[in-house]
């Protein structure tokens, strides 16, 4: 090969073998940061969407076992009407299993604690979305405004009188009365204020052992500990309406949640109501 075409050769060979320039190895760069940036905001955006879904499952189970419950000691008191107090048995009686009223007391409790229908909707609770979303509104807004204590030192809740129901030991019995023990199965805001906060992450009810330490959320038991005592109702509260010149008399039971979703700086509110009927009266 002659020097002319080896040096030919040599320049073809090296102009094949270009590198990329500063423009085009930026311009890669700037595609290849677009598409990391839009696939973490969609995972992002996919996870949020799975965890709010969760939170409302969960506050949505949260609804459900309150109403039930409430509807389970309604119903127990309506087929207890006709049995003696525990107090008119003797003790032979009650020890050969004779049946006697459990749930009237708790019932009463439930029932005493009603609000008129003009108060609630003084204190927000016939319109939850409203009151919580109210950017209008003076002092703490979003879920806080249920809990702030205004210029009285009473929070909208506690004006409520709201309460949550023990779902995990509605039939403890205390010993004495043999009625369902109220102090364990109703846990109201007026006894027991430090009981009722905003929630930090969703709407849930915290349990704590009966005897030693220790927090649950979804197990009732853990290596022999038993969590049947309501430590903390975050985010979740019911409140008792009754018109007092109603004939049959009812009572509405307003099961309200409200909580802030993942990254979201509006509130998320869950509610539903059921009617109740006074026994008395059916």
């Amino acid at each position: 090969m002659s020097l002319d075409l080896y040096r030919s050769f040599g320049r073809h060979t090296s102009a094949t073998r270009r590198g990329d320039t500063i423009i085009e190895v930026m311009f890669a760069l700037a595609v290849f940061s677009l598409v990391a940036v839009i696939s973490i905001a969609m995972m992002n955006g996919g996870v949020a969407q799975a965890e709010n879904a969760l939170e409302n499952v969960t506050a949505r189970s949260e609804l459900n076992s309150q109403a039930e419950a409430l509807r389970f000691v309604h119903s127990s008191y309506i087929s207890e009407k006709t049995l003696p107090l525990r107090s008119n048995l003797s003790a032979e009686a009650i020890a050969n299993g004779e049946k006697y009223q459990q749930y009237a007391a708790l019932w009463r409790e439930i029932t005493n604690n009603a609000i008129k229908p003009d108060e609630a909707k003084s204190y927000g609770v016939l319109d939850l979305a409203g009151t919580v979303h109210d950017s209008s509104a003076n002092g703490p807004r979003g879920c806080a405004r249920m809990y702030e204590k205004g210029t009285s030192g009473r929070s909208l809740l506690y004006n409520s009188r709201a309460f949550v129901l023990n779902t995990r030991n509605l039939s403890s019995i205390n010993s004495v009365t043999g009625q369902a023990d109220v102090g364990i199965s109703y846990v109201s805001i007026r006894s027991n204020p430090n009981a009722f906060t905003v929630a930090p992450l969703n709407a849930r009810i915290i349990y704590a052992a009966t005897t030693g330490p220790g927090n649950s959320i979804s197990q009732f038991t853990d290596g022999g500990t038993i969590y049947d005592r309501i430590k903390q109702a975050e985010g979740i509260w019911v409140v008792a309406v009754t018109d007092g010149t109603a004939n049959p008399k009812y009572y509405d039971f307003y099961i309200e949640t409200c909580w802030y979703g993942p990254g979201s700086v509006n509130p998320t509110s869950l509610d539903t109501v059921i009617r109740l009927y006074n026994p008395e009266n059916v």
